[in-house]
């Protein structure tokens, strides 16, 4: 082979690793593409401005809510996948249990470390790391039995969050988690699991539904996921609007709204900083984003299914051309690692300023300024990452090698590797053989 010939292959081999990083055998790139996805709509929730002077909603209003929503079913689906492996060659649940409480302990201590430092936004990952560890006492459960029980905590217990809250005066919270907050433990759960931006009562639902759906095989289900997604959105909208519109709700509420200076505007279209005051009965009617009502997480939860869906259904189609969704894929494959240097980036890039995030700063070209520098570089960066250094970010590897070595995979015994798994939990993981396929956000 003369010297040409050499440098050929040599172009040709390295052609080929950086596609195979770029799109991985076994790997449902779908689910990657669906959280850069999120990573980008989250971005504008950030930056852009949801309200305008007059109270009314903005273009960007239409991703509030749903982009965190996202995220937490895909939570829900990394969970299985991650760990999927472990269950497979041993069938025990506590060989599985030590890998997902040290990923949702990472999680909680760089959230707590975010929250120490944003002024602005609400830091969703101590939320996660909670979540995550309470979904172990789920991890076993079939999907049909997961996608029951996710629908019925998301009818139940927002009536239970408002039972509660309204005995015993609870206000709706919205500062992030930080490690200030441990002085205080008291608040900090009650933030944390009732009253916050992101109550884990609620939102543990979204985590149930990620799981039922990691547990089927998604690519046989494509058109049934994105068909049930619609479903749930039509449902949640629909009912909302016929208790609000046909059945007085509406009316009630502006009388509620008047009579405690609630903005009843953006509880509609905005946020309601998590979970609605607890006033009346009639605000679990409304699906505001971030309200936390049935109607709210049966929409966005939708609105998550049938993104997840469409996103691995691109990826289907184009097969081992799925590289060509990198500029999404990549972010989407390092959330962990893209979620908090956005946090760090938007925190050292904005004047320090009394604003709530849905406010926005600047004018509106600024604002598109901003938003397109943390686009390109969180599209740009984790290309290149992932293309030349690692095909995981540096959290998510920091995560898995101390994962890796905590917790060696078992060996399988005979009788548990018959009976590894449920029997509607077949698929491709996501990536063969790693303790570790998707940090969480």
């Amino acid at each position: 082979m003369n010297s040409h010939q050499a440098h050929g292959a040599d172009s040709a081999t390295t052609s080929a690793t950086v596609l195979d990083r770029l799109s991985p055998r076994g790997r449902l790139v779908g689910l990657d593409v669906a959280r850069g996805i999120a990573l980008l709509a989250m971005m504008v929730t950030h930056i852009f401005a949801l309200g305008d002077e007059t109270g009314m909603p903005t273009w960007a209003a239409a991703f509030a809510g749903r982009a965190s929503a996202l995220f937490a079913v895909l939570a829900g689906c990394s969970l299985v996948l991650s760990t999927r492996s472990r269950l497979a060659e041993s069938g025990r649940l506590r060989d599985a249990a030590p890998s997902v409480l040290i990923r949702a302990a990472a999680i909680v201590l760089i959230g707590l470390c975010l929250g120490s430092i944003s002024s602005l936004l609400a830091v969703i990952l101590v939320n996660y790391g909670v979540m995550f560890a309470l979904a172990l006492f789920f991890l076993r459960l079939r999907a049909s039995t997961l996608f029951v029980l996710a629908g019925v905590w998301m009818v139940l217990s927002p009536v239970v969050s408002m039972i509660v809250r309204s005995e015993f005066g609870l206000e709706p919270g919205y500062l992030p988690l930080s490690w200030f907050d441990l002085a205080t433990p008291g608040p900090m759960l009650t933030d944390l699991f009732l009253t916050g931006y992101y109550p884990v009562l609620q939102w543990l639902s979204y985590i149930l539904l990620g799981m039922a759906l990691a547990k089927l095989d998604i690519n046989r289900h494509l058109l049934a996921v994105f068909t049930a997604g619609l479903g749930l959105f039509v449902l949640g909208r629909g009912v909302s609007w016929l208790l609000l519109n046909l059945a007085g709700g509406g009316a009630e509420l502006v009388d509620v709204s008047e009579y405690f200076g609630t903005d009843l505007t953006a509880a509609l279209f905005t946020g309601s900083h998590g979970v609605t005051p607890a006033t009346s009965w009639w605000w679990l009617a409304i699906a505001g984003p971030h309200s936390g009502t049935p109607f709210d997480l049966l929409s966005t939860g939708g609105t998550a299914l049938m993104t997840i869906a469409a996103c691995q259904a691109a990826a289907v189609l184009l097969g081992r051309k799925s590289w060509l969704l990198a500029p999404l894929s990549a972010p989407g494959s390092m959330p962990l690692s893209v979620y908090s240097a956005h946090v760090v980036f938007l925190e050292s890039t904005r004047p320090m300023i009394v604003a709530q995030p849905w406010e926005g700063t600047g004018t509106a070209s600024e604002q598109t300024l901003e938003f397109a520098i943390h686009a390109l570089t969180f599209v740009l960066l984790p290309l290149l990452w992932k293309m030349f250094v690692n095909p995981r970010g540096p959290f998510e590897s920091g995560i898995a090698a101390i994962i890796r070595s905590a917790t060696p995979v078992p060996a399988a015994p005979a009788a548990a590797a018959e009976s590894s798994g449920p029997p509607d939990s077949p698929g491709a993981p996501e990536s063969p053989g790693s303790p570790d396929p998707n940090a969480p956000r």
